[in-house]
């Protein structure tokens, strides 16, 4: 499909398809070179090349489709260089999957912001302190899309510079801004290096604009313009703030371009979150939350209920969450949520798990990380039957 979209005359594959909508979301496929992931999807962080507790036979017998992983931890270990030399970040993990890398924009505000010191960005590129040696490193656009090249995954995300939640909207603009030039040159680059390429990674733009609307609505259009596969919604506001997520899909709903996925990136703590992820219209979203609540004792117990036509969470937990280290679970012989299929559920009690906690059993952390990533897959298996049906 020869696209004119304004300063673009390119030539792009039809890569994501919608295939079914409803009031509740819709379903689509993304077409990648590892497989289909059929969205909405919910990605599960593999930050370091890796999903604490768990392996891959782990993650494909709960079901997961594609994997995240954040290709500036990996650029400072071990290395995108070692990576390519091992076959890629696929042959590295052990997953034969699809995978996508997040350039780092927001890990590049977390490292400085807990040392209160600040990223220093300008027109080329963003100056940080790296949190494995504290010394000074530099990135471009340029140079983060041939980081994950060398990776070699299945989606790519442009470098941005994160908006703050809070702060001078001087500020935010000015941060903003600088993301649209980054994702423009990011988007050269990407033709550039993959030019001869047959089958090139996909390549997602983001939108910054931080809590104020204007801002994301003129971040939005501008990234709108370039084609990219898909759009993701980045920044401190996305996710940290649930509230004012939503808020924010409201905002952007008419700009929306339906045509590609859209990516709340960061989103997805709670499986209430994810139902009102999917009923705004988002496709794909992560969240580490998931799998570290449950290392922490937090697991998740909840049913999908119908109620007046309307998809709802309902719990008898405070966010569906049990505190598994509760006195109350010690002789407890039930599941940790009797409607689960997970193989912690069908096979492992409350009392046991509660048991392996306390003792600080590596394998507690298996079993419960297993059991709140399956419960989230199989949350948005069945939206998907909503979706279905109408």
């Amino acid at each position: 499909v020869i696209c004119h979209l304004g300063f673009y005359k390119v030539i792009l594959k039809i890569m994501f398809k919608v295939i079914k909508k409803s009031k509740f979301g819709r379903i689509g496929e993304l077409s990648t070179n590892h497989g289909l992931i059929e969205t909405p999807v919910f990605m599960p962080p593999a930050t370091r090349g890796y999903v604490k507790a768990i392996d891959s036979s782990d993650l494909e017998a709960i079901d997961v489709q594609i994997l995240l992983v954040n290709a500036l931890h990996l650029y400072f270990k071990p290395g995108e260089s070692f990576i390519k030399q091992m076959g890629g970040i696929h042959q590295f993990m052990g997953w034969p999957h699809p995978v996508l890398s997040d350039s780092g924009g927001f890990q590049i505000l977390s490292f400085n912001k807990n040392k209160n010191q600040w990223a220093k960005s300008n027109e080329k590129g963003i100056e940080f302190t790296s949190p494995y040696d504290g010394s000074k490193s530099f990135i471009t656009p340029e140079k983060a899309i041939e980081i994950q090249r060398d990776l070699n995954v299945d989606i790519i995300m442009v470098l941005d510079e994160c908006s703050l939640n809070k702060g001078p909207k001087a500020k935010i603009k000015e941060s903003m801004e600088r993301t649209n030039q980054f994702a423009k040159r990011s988007f050269a680059h990407y033709q550039k290096l993959f030019k001869n390429d047959s089958n090139p990674p996909l390549i997602f733009g983001i939108a910054q604009g931080g809590p104020y609307e204007d801002l994301r609505i003129a971040s939005l259009k501008f990234i709108n313009q370039i084609p990219f596969h898909g759009i993701a919604l980045g920044g401190e506001s996305i996710g940290y703030d649930f509230e004012k997520t939503l808020m924010i899909l409201d905002w952007l709903e008419p700009y929306i371009d339906q045509t590609r996925p859209l990516y709340s990136m960061g989103a997805g703590a709670y499986p209430e979150n994810v139902v009102d992820l999917i009923k705004k219209g988002v496709d794909m979203f992560d969240c580490v939350s998931p799998a570290r609540l449950a290392r922490h004792g937090g697991l998740f117990n909840g049913e999908i209920i119908y109620r007046n036509n309307n998809l709802s969470f309902c719990s008898a937990f405070a966010k569906g969450i049990l505190k598994i280290s509760n006195q109350k679970f010690k002789n407890d012989k039930g599941p940790i949520d009797q409607n689960c299929q997970c193989l912690t559920c069908q096979n492992y009690s409350r009392a046991y798990l509660r048991y392996l906690l306390l003792q600080k059993d590596p394998l507690y952390y298996r079993l419960a990380t297993i059991h709140n990533l399956k419960f989230m897959v199989n949350l948005i298996k069945e939206i998907k039957k909503f979706i279905y049906d109408d």
